[in-house]
C-alpha cells in the first residue's frame, strides 16, 4: 500500500483475485483522486464465485474515485503484478487479497529496472485490448447480485 501513496504517475495493478483490505482500497482509491492513472484489470470470470461477487463489491467505490477497471474476457487471468510509474514493479504469487497479504506463504520480488517496467506496460496493453473497461455510467446490478455481492464482501477478510 505504501508503494501505492508515493505514486506520481501511475498505478496499474492485474490480479485474478481482487479483494482489498480497507487500507488497500483506500490507497488506490486515494492515488486515483489525486490524479494518478489508476487502473485495476481483474478476470471477467475467475475460478472463485464468490471472491467474483466480493470483487465486484469494490467497483462503486473504486469507479466514484476515477479508478479505472477492466474485466479481462478471453479466460482466468493469471497476471499478479503492481507497476508504479516508470520504474517499480512487484511480481510475484500474490493476489490483491487479505489472505495474500496476511495469511499464504506468498513470494513477490519488487523490481526497480525501467526496461522491465516497460515490458510489464506492454503485457497489460496486450492484456487490455482482450478487456471490456466498466464505465462509471454502467447499469447498476439488480438486487439479488448486489446481495450476493454484500454477502461475499462480508467474508473478504477470509477469502
Amino acid at each position: 500500500e505504501k508503494l501505492v501513496y508515493v505514486a506520481d504517475r501511475r498505478v496499474w495493478l492485474s490480479t485474478p483475485y481482487f479483494v482489498p483490505t480497507t487500507a488497500a482500497l483506500y490507497a488506490l482509491t486515494s492515488a486515483a483522486m489525486r490524479g494518478v492513472d489508476t487502473r485495476v484489470m481483474i478476470p471477467k470470470k475467475s475460478d472463485s464465485r464468490l471472491v467474483d461477487l466480493a470483487a465486484r463489491s469494490y467497483f462503486e467505490p473504486l469507479l466514484k474515485a476515477g479508478v479505472r477497471v477492466f474485466e479481462y474476457q478471453p479466460r482466468m487471468l493469471h497476471t499478479k503484478a503492481l507497476v508504479v510509474d516508470e520504474a517499480f514493479a512487484i511480481l510475484g504469487s500474490a493476489n490483491f487479497d487479505n489472505r495474500s497479504f496476511t495469511t499464504n506463504f506468498e513470494m513477490s520480488m519488487a523490481v526497480h529496472e525501467a526496461h522491465i517496467v516497460r515490458e510489464l506496460e506492454a503485457v497489460w496493453h496486450e492484456d487490455q485490448a482482450d478487456s471490456v473497461e466498466i464505465g462509471k455510467d454502467r447499469k447498476r446490478d439488480p438486487f439479488p447480485r448486489r446481495l450476493g455481492q454484500a454477502v461475499a464482501r462480508l467474508g473478504a477478510p477470509l477469502l
